[in-house]
């Protein structure tokens, strides 16, 4: 299993699909050095979709995964296309969301009503 440590950017909607299946999306800004973001989705599927229900935009969480490879063929086209997921097996929250008066707290309020730019 691999481990991603990060802030919470997204979470997506619960998908069901008509075999019964359902996925939910994670998606985390990995915390790591350099000057470029690491912008990773995870796949919570079936009953650890509901991991992410209490979970809020901004928390820092570890995320166990593994990664999911698989086929598919396109049954008109019989084209083969492959598929791949990095599908969430555990869920930590290392610091809870920010509330809305801490992330007001963090904006810098132009002095005397003056304009940045």
């Amino acid at each position: 299993m691999y481990e991603i440590t990060g802030k919470v950017r997204r979470i997506g909607d619960v998908q069901t699909f008509a075999s019964g299946f359902s996925k939910r999306e994670l998606v985390v800004d990995e915390e790591r050095e350099g000057s470029w973001p690491n912008v990773v989705p995870l796949v919570f599927k079936q009953d650890r979709a509901s991991l992410l229900d209490s979970l809020g935009v901004g928390a820092k969480v570890k995320v166990g995964f593994v990664v999911d490879g698989r086929d598919w063929t396109d049954p008109k086209t019989e084209k083969v296309k492959c598929f791949c997921d990095l599908t969430a097996l555990k869920l930590e929250v290392l610091a809870a969301a920010p509330t809305a008066a801490e992330v007001k707290g963090t904006i810098a309020e132009p002095a005397d009503g003056d304009m940045p730019f």
